[in-house]
């Protein structure tokens, strides 16, 4: 009822988008329901310490993450104060009903704060940081006419451009980096053309994630299946690289083709050259030795993740390491410029009042934290691990379709769920399998990409399914332009449907190379 009754209020719902997604919303909350009437019979479902599986817990958070999920779209609420409200009330929940009511008892104090995925959050505060006082030299604005000169104002050109350049750089960095890095430079594009920037980030976001796929560090649902599996990098960028290639060319010139219309509307350059030196007079560098002390560090941070395997050392530290650095090499500077004086301490205190305050995007942190803690109550019900168990039950004699039911299963909790958590209860089930099969003579490893295409792809179907695609919309704020949850769903669902398809292809051949 509570749905039925959050969809009545929304615009529009004659617009496909809406039929379309109000039956996928409907169709997935059956599904869930049929999976815990399904499963019910289990007595005990270990999951990290939770307690046995409660069909009434099951559905009622099920029921929640709709509500979640509803309310995002509509934008009636701003989507932080939506997790906010939602965690807050599990929370009262859990101490006031579910003191007479155990089965209430969702989502305890100290489990929200265990839920709390606290590599990510210190992750994006260090590169937001850092971001932040490199865009204070200019140097994306000088970036993006570069770019414009390369180009020579082909607005197509520039188009294929970024979203290689952000699929390569996906593929050599973490995704929330390389959205931090790509999206100012995007957004100065946008501005000399004229067009939405919105519109321009979206395939942006579509690329980092497609790549983060492709290797073993630079997506986290990847980092868990090599550590648990001991899967190497090689061993990742062998069997994923050749498939993301094919699905890159393939949705890239699908977004083209979806957006050809708006991107016809850019402002035609008339004289190009005297253009480009307006731009290059207008967008020059400036506080050189911040721009340079900037690039050695992110230079640093980028050395060090690559290194982190070597030092088992999670990517948030280097990245907080060499932020904090930063912030004193910025001090030291301001210091050397205006001297000992009154004004050199009031600017290097408003510098850093900016810096905690203004620069972190602290709407996008605690949407992450107050998601975190809601995902952290639908972990504990137990909800997940029912699923799993049902993979494992109805699929696991036949490989081809147990493969092809991690994907699609994955796929569609990582694109209104957290992906982290659903691997993490995926990953001693996948194993299980594979050492089924491996016990009958047939080797079945693939069943480890089934899962990474599924956690990785399927957070291109909406805007909450990524953490970058949150950071985009975060940076996009912050330059006062509003990324939707349905502008991003109209274009982001069908190319993730149009992914895990592609991908499902690319599971089946590694299925008949396995039983070949």
């Amino acid at each position: 009822m509570h749905l039925i009754f959050y969809f009545s209020i929304m615009e529009d719902q004659s617009a496909w988008w809406f039929r379309f997604l109000r039956i996928a919303l409907w169709a997935l909350l059956g599904f869930l329901v049929f999976t815990g009437v399904f499963a019910s019979g289990s007595a005990e479902v270990a999951a990290h310490g939770s307690s046995a599986f409660s069909l009434v817990s099951g559905v009622f958070m099920t029921l929640v993450m709709f509500l979640v999920i509803t309310l995002v779209a509509t934008e009636k609420v701003h989507r932080t104060l939506v997790v906010f409200f939602i965690a807050a009330g599990l929370l009262f929940l859990n101490y006031t009903f579910g003191f007479f009511v155990p089965a209430l008892q969702f989502l305890s104090l100290d489990q929200a704060f265990a839920s709390i995925d606290g590599e990510v959050i210190a992750l994006l505060v260090a590169m937001m940081m850092i971001v932040w006082v490199l865009s204070q030299t200019r140097v994306f604005e000088w970036l993006a006419v570069k770019l414009f000169e390369l180009s020579r104002g082909n607005i197509m050109i520039l188009f294929f451009s970024f979203f290689f350049i952000t699929a390569v750089l996906s593929a050599f960095l973490d995704n929330v980096t390389t959205i931090f890095l790509i999206v100012p430079v995007a957004v100065s594009i946008s501005k000399i053309f004229e067009i939405n920037p919105v519109r321009f980030v979206i395939p942006m976001i579509i690329a980092s994630n497609l790549w983060g796929t492709a290797t073993l560090i630079w997506d986290p649902p990847n980092i868990m299946i090599g550590s648990f599996s001991g899967l190497s990098f090689n061993a990742f960028i062998t069997n994923l690289w050749f498939p993301v290639v094919v699905m890159s060319g393939i949705i890239a010139l699908t977004l083209y083709m979806m957006m050809r219309w708006e991107l016809s509307k850019a402002k035609k350059i008339e004289n190009f050259d005297e253009t480009l030196k307006v731009m290059k007079k207008q967008y020059r560098i400036k506080h050189k030795k911040l721009l340079i002390s900037s690039l050695i560090v992110l230079a640093l941070v980028i050395i060090f993740f690559f290194l982190h395997g070597f030092f088992h050392m999670p990517a948030a530290v280097p990245a907080i390491m060499w932020a904090a650095l930063l912030m004193l090499i910025r001090d030291r500077l301001i210091r050397r410029k205006f001297g000992k004086c009154h004004e050199s301490k009031e600017m290097m205190e408003q510098r850093i009042h900016e810096t905690f305050s203004r620069d972190v995007e602290w709407l996008v942190i605690w949407f992450f934290v107050f998601l975190f803690m809601i995902v952290g109550a639908v972990e504990h019900t137990g909800l997940l691990n029912v699923v799993a168990e049902m993979i494992d039950k109805q699929f696991g004699d036949n490989l081809l379709m147990c493969a092809i039911a991690i994907l699609w299963i994955s796929a569609i909790f990582s694109a209104f769920l957290d992906n982290i958590p659903f691997t993490a209860v995926m990953l001693p089930v996948v194993a299980t399998l594979i050492e089924w099969y491996t016990n009958a003579w047939v080797d079945a490893t693939f069943l480890w990409w089934a899962l990474a295409f599924g956690a990785c792809l399927w957070g291109n179907g909406t805007i909450i399914g990524s953490s970058a695609n949150l950071v985009a919309a975060g940076l996009l704020e912050k330059e006062k332009y509003h990324l939707s949850f349905m502008e991003y769903f109209k274009i982001g669902f069908p190319l993730m449907i149009l992914q895990v398809a592609m991908a499902t292809v690319a599971v089946y051949f590694m299925y008949l190379w396995t039983v070949s």
